[in-house]
């Protein structure tokens, strides 16, 4: 009988999400009792020719036809991402190929119902390998388990979206990979700590401890040029304790993965600033961001030492604000209208935006129009505003609030993101994006785009983006 694996593509939210696996779906067709794992992963290399390479590299194919293990087996995409292409694998010694290769195989038959969050188990290498649950969906340290439960001859084999690759040093992590691919995004980075450990703080010594307790948010290449180091010169040129308060600002004393992000804990980096969390799950994915950027999927839970970890971001974490989103438009005298407009919405309209935007455990985006897109809306003043009725204002409103925090930089050319308005069946109505000539926004009945004026300015408990007219949808 022939064994068949049916994969299907979930719609990607934002470009930026061409780096994260989607969930899959698969299903067996063949009697466990005929197939071992070697033959399924061979069998298969739409989805596991990588992994299947890599068991050949390591020698490992006689083991795989027999014994009784459980699998965690990562998809050709999950190998991409982090950067183990074909010769990639082929240029890892040996040691290094039978190594990676074990640390994806537990002894025994475990099936996912077995498995329990916080439970710890030994790979053939003697690693540990962390099981955590969020919700319904399970991680192997850091790894989705995106289907479980595939029976085999000799075994079982649960499909992941991560490379279990474990690496003594953080240091190591991202120098490995930095040598494993002509793609490298982390060289601007590695020169960074290089550069930044000749001032005060040696981020070398740090980050080459075996036992070191960080989390790094690791900035890719596109990160530094916009940041304003437009190669790794002009990196190396850079003051050595400016460089290491920008590193320090994207360093955490702790080890947390993405199942550990929490909505409601912002942490303190070593720079002294907030780190804010914030997770959606429009279908089976869960996309996950820090300060409003987008953690990318292929290179997150990067693990590196006994206790770091490492993910990277597009763009250098922005500095949140201390106040409150809806203080921040108190604050400000161009929003005096958009303020009216919060207030008297929460006044009639069974939704209380002034709630919404001051509860330190919520997280909106919110475009904000100024007072000279409410004045050519119609409304001539504050009062005029205060005088609409709320269930008018409360509507706008709805179309101008986005669900957690997101980033401009997330969005692709064109995409839409859903807001808070729905229509009469229930429907949530959405707004456009686009950044082609800066970022601006659209509802379905504006005429043109709307240039954002202010951009990404995070929170305490979101994101604000200030326009110059009225959203309409």
């Amino acid at each position: 009988m022939k064994r068949s694996t049916r994969f299907y593509s979930l719609s990607i939210l934002f470009t930026a999400l061409c780096f994260m696996s989607c969930k899959k779906q698969s299903s067996v067709d063949m009697p466990p009792s005929i197939v071992t794992a070697y033959d399924a992963f061979s069998e298969d290399s739409y989805n596991f020719s990588l992994f299947k390479y890599l068991i050949d590299r390591a020698g490992q194919a006689d083991l795989l036809k027999g014994g009784n293990y459980t699998i965690f087996a990562p998809t050709n995409s999950a190998f991409s991402a982090a950067g183990y292409t074909t010769a990639a694998i082929q240029a890892l010694s040996s040691d290094s190929v039978v190594r990676l290769l074990r640390n994806h195989l537990v002894e025994g038959k475990i099936e996912s119902s077995s498995l329990t969050a916080g439970q710890q188990l030994t790979t053939l290498n003697g690693d540990k390998l962390l099981i955590q649950k969020v919700g319904n969906d399970l991680y192997v340290d850091g790894a989705n388990i995106t289907n479980t439960n595939e029976p085999v001859s000799n075994g079982i084999f649960h499909v992941i979206n991560k490379v279990l690759a474990k690496r003594s040093t953080l240091l190591e992590r991202l120098n490995t990979y930095a040598n494993s691919t002509s793609n490298s995004q982390f060289t601007y980075l590695i020169a960074a700590i290089a550069r930044a450990s000749q001032g005060s703080t040696d981020f070398n010594a740090m980050l080459s401890d075996p036992a070191a307790n960080y989390t790094l948010f690791a900035p890719n290449n596109g990160a530094f040029i916009d940041g304003g180091y437009a190669s790794a010169a002009a990196i190396t040129a850079a003051v050595p304790d400016t460089l290491g308060r920008l590193l320090k600002r994207h360093m955490i004393s702790s080890r947390l993965l993405t199942t550990d992000f929490d909505s409601s804990k912002p942490q303190t980096t070593l720079g002294s600033t907030l780190v804010y969390f914030d997770k959606l799950k429009p279908g089976n994915t869960t996309y996950n961001y820090a300060n409003g950027l987008i953690i990318y999927g292929g290179f997150s839970n990067m693990l590196g030492g006994n206790n770091g970890v490492i993910h990277s971001v597009s763009r250098f974490l922005p500095i949140p604000q201390t106040v409150t989103t809806l203080a921040r438009i108190q604050s400000d005298t161009t929003l005096t209208y958009f303020n009216a407009a919060l207030v008297k919405a929460s006044s009639g309209s069974g939704m209380d935006f002034v709630k919404m935007l001051s509860d330190p455990a919520a997280s909106y985006t919110v475009f904000a129009v100024n007072n000279a897109g409410f004045r050519a809306a119609g409304y001539a003043t504050a009062a005029a505003v205060s005088n609409e009725s709320s269930n008018v204002l409360a509507k706008i409103l709805r179309l101008h609030l986005l669900n957690k925090r997101i980033n401009n930089i997330n969005i692709a050319e064109n995409g839409t993101v859903q807001t808070l308005l729905t229509t009469d069946t229930g429907t949530p109505v959405s707004l456009t994006f686009t950044l082609t000539g800066g970022f601006k926004v659209k509802g379905a009945s504006n005429v043109n785009t709307i240039p954002v004026i202010t951009q990404n300015l995070v929170t305490s408990n979101g994101l604000l983006n200030i326009i110059g007219s009225v959203l309409t949808p």
